[in-house]
């Protein structure tokens, strides 16, 4: 199998090792071997004649039983020449045999244990427990004290590793070495402080140690003081920073358990990872001097509930010898930070919204106007009239999605109405139930005195339409949409959400289903516009349902929070200010509107920066026999108006660079006391004029509007 080539080649190898090795063929025949292996080995058929006078005989039929069977096997065996560790290893074309001669190390060892013997007499008397190892952390010696400690006999305890009796931090067999170490006892895992040192015996390196109870250490304050301080406080050991003392204030405060000890455990476990870090940086600082007292804001405290604090650092005595740690509750700090954070995104998303809505509302306009010019020429039997419909229809979705965009942004007309929120619900009750149907089933559970809510109906349907479609979308298998209501009050502010919720009477609505949930890594996000996980499949969110939902609820002076488990479900929680007393509704008298007489010819000028809606807007009134001039700024009409004074309408758009429309409609007025005027914006009303209390009779137009529309506004102001 092996020319005599390749066995030089083994042979070589082989020699480059101290132990004996040989490597037989699956047959037993001697492939290669170097000097010490053949010698020990021989080369016959037996490589294991060497152990004939073996004193345990077990392990040595064992090693024939490995080798015959071509299995992998390690043991010690101890023979009137010496001792060997034998291993058999298999090979892809055989048998590897090493043998390596122990017997130099055991004569060393006995060697120590003897030299140890008339010693033994000394360090029994030592009252802490002393003992040796060698390199491995093997123990080759321990006095009296050791046994003790470990409650065994000494016979028992040598021969075993070091380790096998330490259930934390075990001394490194590298060098000089000291730390705490939590020792496996018989009353349980209790930590020593162990100071070890190396020394070497003729090759050997072997290790002694002394284990001693951990030294007490004492608040530099009085104890009566340290333990009757307000503030949670603890003292670490400088050396291995473990609790050494904790005063009743920490105790009382952050013991979950009654059974809970903090004593000796290590402080970075009371807080977050990302946080241990810089307090081991702030230990490093103060022992280096480079500052004497260190404060660390917003550690997370998991151990504490996810509780966060300030913490202060500085020493508890000159020896600097132990720190003390103040620890000063800041949860409901960073929560109030963490809602006026959510507040200010929201409050920014809103105004984006509002002004992405103003900007899309003129584009949809024009879109619109030219749709109603087309049709105008492109009657139902036309070929393009479908088309046209289908633009004009699709820019209708999207005045849709604006108007969910100026909900959540606030900036929506509302009709505010006093409701009962019972009799309410079962009007849009069947609504929901043909939305979600047919696999997912609608249960209520709402009591007939819930009292009476402020809110747009039109606004609560929305709320509740919106979450049941997202139920929908979560239960593809079917589940079950459950809406509780109750009423609720509330005596001290909470937390809801990112929100705070203030003390009030409210009513409490559950909305919860049994789809799939939400991941934990989108939970902060579901309330932004634009956000969604329906992916880009036909039919997917537009991420607006829910953004809509948190505008509605907050603008009526509501809260919304969310929780969500993956394959359980969520749940929504809705709290709405209840009004206890029936609301006593008014009636208004409405003057009669006068009939329209229509001027000859009347005269509009038309003002509005967006080119596509003055050009539409201009054609369709023309197209109707007004006479109109355009402008593209508020300062461009005012020129025309110091020149003719024969206008009968001012139609301008609410918002444009420099002066706003109605800022110019009031100029003109100074001029022209007689001359009407119409406004027109992308926001609703109330939000187009910025709340001012001026000019409330003014009138208003909001875009998109069809033709028609337009055309109908103009006829109603110039009759008036």
């Amino acid at each position: 199998m092996f020319g005599n080539k390749t066995k030089k080649i083994y042979e070589n190898l082989l020699n480059a090792e101290d132990d004996a090795r040989q490597i037989r063929s699956f047959k037993n025949k001697l492939i290669a071997g170097n000097v010490k292996g053949n010698e020990l080995f021989g080369t016959k058929e037996n490589p294991f004649s060497f152990l004939n006078e073996a004193e345990d005989t077990q392990s040595v039929q064992k090693l024939v039983d490995a080798f015959c069977s071509f299995s992998s096997i390690e043991t010690e065996i101890k023979t009137p020449d010496g001792i060997f560790q034998i291993s058999i290893r298999k090979l892809p074309n055989g048998m590897m045999i090493v043998a390596k001669d122990k017997t130099p190390e055991f004569a060393i060892h006995n060697s120590i244990v003897k030299q140890l013997d008339f010693m033994s007499d000394v360090l029994s008397t030592f009252i802490h427990p002393v003992y040796l190892t060698d390199s491995n952390g093997k123990l080759v010696y321990v006095n009296r004290a050791f046994c003790e400690l470990f409650q065994d006999e000494y016979k028992n305890i040598l021969g075993h590793l070091f380790a096998e009796y330490i259930d934390e931090n075990i001394p490194d067999f590298h060098g000089i070495w000291h730390g705490i170490t939590h020792f496996k006892l018989k009353n349980g895992v209790i930590p020593y402080e162990v100071n070890q040192r190396p020394f070497e015996m003729g090759d050997s390196v072997f290790y002694s140690g002394i284990i001693e109870p951990l030294r007490t250490v004492a608040p530099s304050v009085d104890e009566h003081i340290f333990q009757e301080s307000p503030l949670p406080t603890i003292v670490v050991d400088a050396l291995e920073h473990r609790i050494v003392y904790a005063n009743n204030a920490f105790l009382t405060a952050f013991r979950g358990d009654e059974n809970e000890s903090f004593n000796h455990i290590n402080v970075n476990t009371l807080f977050s990872e990302n946080t241990q870090e810089l307090l081991e940086t702030r230990f490093s600082k103060l022992l280096a001097g480079s500052t004497k007292n260190e404060r660390l804001e917003m550690m997370t405290a998991p151990r504490f509930g996810g509780k966060t604090f300030n913490v202060f650092v500085g020493f508890t005595t000159k020896e600097k010898d132990a720190f003390i740690l103040y620890l000063i509750d800041a949860t409901e700090r960073k929560n109030l930070e963490v809602q006026f954070a959510h507040a200010q995104k929201m409050q920014a998303i809103g105004q984006l919204a509002g002004g992405v809505a103003h900007d899309f509302n003129n584009l949809l306009t024009a879109i619109i106007g030219f749709c109603d010019l087309l049709l105008q020429r492109h009657k139902v039997n036309d070929p393009s009239f479908l088309d046209i419909m289908q633009i004009k229809g699709n820019a209708n979705k999207a005045s849709g999605l604006v108007g969910q965009l100026l909900t959540f942004s606030r900036k929506q007309p509302s009709k505010i109405q006093v409701l009962n929120f019972h009799d309410a619900f079962v009007d849009l009750s069947a609504l929901l139930q043909r939305s979600i149907a047919p696999f997912v089933t609608l249960k209520t559970d709402l009591k007939r005195n819930l009292g009476w809510v402020k809110i747009d109906p039109n606004q609560l349907t929305q709320i509740f339409l919106n979450l049941a479609v997202n139920a929908k979308d979560a239960m593809k298998n079917g589940g079950i949409l459950r809406i509780t209501a109750t009423k609720e009050k509330l005596k001290k502010a909470k937390a809801c959400g990112n929100d705070m919720i203030q003390a009030g009477d409210y009513i409490k609505i559950i909305v919860s289903d049994t789809g799939c949930g939400i991941a934990p890594e989108h939970l902060p996000h579901i309330f932004e516009p634009f956000f969604t996980t329906k992916g880009g499949s036909t039919g997917s969110g537009t991420g607006l349902g829910l953004s809509t939902v948190y505008g509605v609820i907050r603008g009526a002076g509501g809260y919304i929070s969310v929780d969500s488990e993956k394959s359980i479900g969520t749940t929504f929680i809705i709290y709405l200010p209840r009004i206890e007393q029936d609301p006593i509704i008014k009636t208004e008298s409405r003057p009669m509107r006068p009939v329209f007489a229509p001027v000859q010819t009347p005269s509009i000028l038309l003002v509005d920066d967006e080119d596509g809606v003055r050009l539409v807007v201009s054609r369709v009134l023309k197209s109707k026999g007004f006479k109109v001039t355009e402008c593209a700024n508020a300062e461009q009409a005012l020129t025309i108006l110091t020149e003719r004074s024969d206008f009968d309408l001012l139609l301008t758009d609410m918002i444009m660079p420099g002066m706003d429309g109605e800022t110019l409609i009031k100029k003109a007025r100074e001029a022209y006391p007689n001359m009407k005027s119409l406004l027109m914006s992308g926001y609703s009303e109330d939000m187009a004029r910025h709340g001012s209390s001026e000019n409330k009779d003014l009138d208003f137009l909001a875009k998109p509007f069809e033709l028609n529309q337009l055309l109908d506004k103009v006829k109603e102001v110039l009759q008036k």
